[in-house]
């Protein structure tokens, strides 16, 4: 099957050709500013479905999703700069926290939209540890300033839900929205 992702994400185009689908990269500009008090899973799916809208396609289905990191239910998005980085995995540290991804899929002016839950679970960081791991990884395009599938992996002492939502795309949810709006096997 042949989609639209409106995402740069590197991480979700890679899950979605690891399941088997063909990805046209279409990203998407929209203000992606939470609403004041808004809760994170409202958030992760409204987002979602504002940048598959804002990539309607006629004849393919489009992808889109947000993701969010939600700690005590305030929500960690992408860090501003390194010190951003360092607050958020400080705060994170040898703690419980949540990961909700929005899905949205659209096709012929039918849009339908779910989301996924994972608990992640981390130990305690030192000053040490978070500063090397900024160091030597990439975070600013990353919900709560960490890649999980990379140098956070060490980071983790247990995931109670979709390891794939942590990393962006809960492909199971993703795969059953594409049923929904086409008909086509993939």
């Amino acid at each position: 099957m042949h989609v639209l992702l409106a995402s740069k994400s590197p991480r979700r185009l890679h899950l979605l050709q690891s399941a088997g689908l063909t990805v046209d990269v279409r990203p998407v500009d929209i203000d992606e500013t939470l609403l004041p008090n808004e809760d994170v899973l409202l958030a992760v799916q409204r987002l979602a479905q504002a940048k598959a809208r804002a990539l309607a396609a006629e004849d393919r289905p489009v992808i889109a999703a947000d993701t969010l990191v939600a700690l005590d239910g305030k929500a960690l998005g992408q860090p501003r700069d390194k010190q951003h980085a360092y607050q958020m995995l400080q705060a994170l540290a040898g703690s419980r926290h949540d990961v909700f991804t929005g899905v949205c899929v659209g096709m012929n002016g039918v849009f339908v939209h779910r989301y996924a839950r994972t608990e992640v679970c981390f130990c305690a960081l030192s000053h040490a540890q978070i500063t090397a791991y900024l160091a030597h990884n990439e975070v600013m395009d990353k919900a709560g300033a960490y890649e999980i599938q990379g140098g956070a992996a060490s980071f983790v002492r247990s995931v109670d839900g979709p390891l794939d939502n942590v990393i962006g795309l809960p492909v199971h949810v993703t795969l059953s929205l594409l049923k929904e709006v086409t008909t086509d096997e993939y």
